[in-house]
C-alpha cells in the first residue's frame, strides 16, 4: 500500500472518473489533496482514512490482533 492513493483508489472513492468531479468530491468530504502537473487529485491515504472517520491499519495504536481461545481448556 502506498503513501498516496492510486489513481483507481480516487475513483472509487468520489465514484467520478473526471479529474474536476474528483477533486470536487474530494472538496464535499472534506478529504484534504493536492493537484498534480497532470491536474489530478493527489491523495495521502491516511488523511482520506482520518476525513472518512476510519483509522488506518497500519496505526500505531493498533495492537497485534489476537484470538481468545480459552474456551478449549473447559
Amino acid at each position: 500500500m502506498g503513501l498516496v492513493l492510486s489513481r483507481e483508489e480516487v475513483r472509487e472513492l468520489t465514484g467520478c472518473a473526471q479529474r474536476a468531479l474528483q477533486r470536487q468530491h474530494l472538496d464535499a468530504l472534506g478529504v484534504p489533496y493536492r493537484v498534480n502537473a497532470q491536474g489530478w487529485p493527489v491523495v495521502l491515504r491516511d488523511a482520506a482514512v482520518k476525513a472518512l472517520g476510519g483509522e488506518a491499519a497500519n496505526d500505531a495504536r493498533h495492537e497485534e490482533a489476537t484470538i481468545d481461545m480459552r474456551f478449549l481448556d473447559s
